[in-house]
């Protein structure tokens, strides 16, 4: 990769920052671009460099790049080795051995490729380490041989070359912070029932995703899904359940204060999926309840997702993270036909009154008119 090139990539994608060494003078990875800005499912190239720093010629050195599960290098060469992450490995790793001579006091470009996004990646980091021994290097036994073209050093040119300065904590690898913009949108959706007291009535609730790109659908530390709380309902007061989905789970709960009504409060859940599982666009989750109208209190419930930074994290869309459960009782009065039967009432009542007054005025009057004869 020409150095002009190189550079005009940095500028591109990202600045460049100095890679970790223990001393001035130690073998470092150092040049790594600092950030990228990216969505899931996407491709970014990478820049990186090496300096020997050291005094004495080295004929091979190791480089290891350590990245999040969800990320990948878009190339494989032959002379470098590649391991998945599993139980024992937390990162996708890649050891690569690179053949000298590495000339005290140079600097050599490497080509890395690109990394790839996986449709369900969150913010990660790509991390760069480069020692002459093997030993440090740490290549899983599971790790397997790549295969193509050999990843090789490029020399820098003397005028273009320049040696980093060590960063101030030498413990430190080069890295590059990968940022996953809004990708995707989780959501619950609102219900109304309709019926009178006594009817059976249907309600299905969801919790999916509408894009417009993958999430993972993994939302607890467990090795499987199966108590990953995705949905919470606090039922209406007029809603009795018949029939529950069998991955709800409710109880009834008192909030405070002598006369406040018992709510009744549903937690939902997945089905069981594993580590790898992925909700992509579409995707959803539902929990099909029976309700029998009990009453004619029309206050509504709600449905929401608990409030966790899973279901947060790169979301475009917070407002329908929860909904109403309304209920539409038939024949039940509003309140503006309440309020007019009230106004009837009184109207009668005056009237009944007043008519009243009128006839003891008119008794009155012939009392005393009979007395005057």
């Amino acid at each position: 990769m020409p150095a002009a090139w190189a550079a005009g990539l940095l500028l591109a994608v990202g600045t460049a920052h100095p890679a970790a060494a223990a001393e001035e003078d130690r073998l470092r990875f150092d040049e790594a671009i600092e950030r990228i800005t990216t969505e899931a499912g996407s491709a970014s190239d990478l820049s990186g460099a090496i300096t020997n720093g050291t005094d004495r010629t080295l004929d091979t050195v190791y480089l290891r790049i350590d990245l999040d599960r969800s990320f990948s290098l878009s190339r494989q060469y032959r002379n470098c080795r590649y391991a998945t992450a599993d139980a024992t490995l937390r990162v996708n790793r890649v050891v690569c051995r690179l053949d000298g001579p590495v000339r005290p006091g140079r600097s050599y470009d490497l080509y890395l490729g690109s990394v790839l996004i996986g449709s369900t990646a969150r913010n990660g980091r790509v991390s760069y380490r480069v020692t002459a021994d093997r030993s440090e290097a740490a290549i899983p036994s599971s790790a397997r041989h790549g295969a193509g073209e050999a990843l090789e050093l490029m020399e820098r040119d003397r005028v273009e070359g320049r040696i980093r300065p060590a960063p101030a904590d030498p413990r430190v690898p080069a890295s590059t912070a990968v940022e996953i913009g809004t990708v995707h949108d989780l959501a619950v959706n609102a219900v109304t029932l309709r019926g009178k007291p006594g009817d059976l009535v249907k309600g299905d609730f969801f919790f999916v995703n509408n894009g417009p790109t993958s999430v993972g659908a993994v939302f607890d530390d467990e090795p499987d899904n199966d108590t990953a709380v995705v949905a919470r309902l606090t039922l209406p007061p007029a809603l009795k359940v018949v029939k529950a989905p069998r991955n709800c789970r409710g109880g009834p709960s008192r909030a405070t204060g002598r006369s406040a009504p018992v709510v009744t409060r549903y937690e939902c859940w997945q089905r069981r999926m594993d580590k790898s599982s992925a909700m992509p666009p579409g995707q959803f989750e539902h929990f099909p309840f029976t309700f029998r109208i009990d009453g004619t209190d029309d206050t509504p419930g709600r449905i929401a997702m608990p409030d966790r930074r899973d279901f947060e994290d790169g979301d475009s869309d917070l407002s329908n993270n929860s909904a109403a459960i309304a209920v539409d009782i038939v024949g039940a009065p509003t309140a503006s036909s309440t309020v007019r039967a009230v106004g009837f009432l009184l109207a009668a009542v005056l009237a009944l009154g007043g008519g009243a007054l009128w006839l003891r005025r008119r008794s009155g009057d012939a009392r005393t008119a009979g007395g005057d004869r």
